[in-house]
C-alpha cells in the first residue's frame, strides 16, 4: 500500500510540474516563474519519501520537459537551477550557522545560474538570447544576476513558506486516514 501510495502521489506531482512547466510556453515572459512554481511541487515528495525518490522525480520532469517544451531557457532554469534545488533544500537548511546557511545558497543561485546562461549561449543558442545578452554592458549583465540572487533567497523563502502550508493544511488532506 505504502508503494502504491507513493507512486501515485509522485505522479500527480509531476504531472503538476509538467503541466506548469507547459504553461510557460503559453504565458509570456514565464521564464523564472513557471520553472519555480513547478519546483515548488517536488518538496512534498522529498518531504515524505526522501531525497532519492524526489532526485527521481525532478529527473522525469526535467527528461519530459526536455523533450515536450520548445523553448530551452525556461526549462535548464528548472533542470539546472530551481528542480535541483528543490531536491536538496532540506539539507541545505540543516546547514549552521545561518550566515554560511544563506552563503551557501547565494553561490548556489549564482553558479547554477551562470552555467545556466553559459549552456545558453554556448552550446545550445539561440539568436534571441544571443542578440539580448550581446546588446547588454557588463554592469548590466552583473546587475542582472545580483538581482537573480537576491530573487533566488526571496524563492527560498517563498518555498519555506510554501512547505509549512503544505504540512499545516494540504498534507492531513493527502494521507486521510494514515
Amino acid at each position: 500500500m505504502k508503494t502504491t501510495h507513493k507512486t501515485a502521489l509522485c505522479g500527480v506531482f509531476g504531472a503538476l510540474s509538467i503541466v506548469v512547466m507547459l504553461m510557460g510556453s503559453i504565458i509570456p515572459m514565464a521564464t523564472y516563474m513557471c520553472p519555480a512554481i513547478a519546483a515548488f511541487l517536488i518538496l512534498p515528495v522529498v518531504a515524505e519519501y526522501g531525497e532519492k525518490t524526489g532526485f527521481t522525480l525532478y529527473t522525469a520532469v526535467s527528461l519530459l520537459s526536455m523533450i515536450m517544451i520548445a523553448e530551452k531557457e525556461f526549462v535548464l532554469m528548472y533542470v539546472c537551477v530551481f528542480g535541483l534545488y528543490s531536491v536538496f533544500k532540506f539539507r541545505a537548511d540543516r546547514i549552521k550557522p545561518k550566515f554560511l546557511q544563506l552563503t551557501l545558497k547565494a553561490a548556489y543561485a549564482f553558479v547554477t545560474t551562470f552555467l545556466t546562461y553559459a549552456l545558453l549561449l554556448f552550446v545550445f543558442p539561440s539568436p534571441v538570447l544571443t542578440g539580448d545578452f550581446g546588446d547588454m554592458t557588463i554592469g548590466l549583465v552583473i546587475a542582472f544576476f545580483v538581482l537573480f540572487v537576491i530573487t533566488f533567497m526571496l524563492y527560498d523563502l517563498a518555498a519555506k513558506i510554501m512547505f509549512i502550508l503544505y504540512r499545516t493544511r494540504l498534507r492531513s488532506k493527502i494521507f486521510k486516514g494514515r
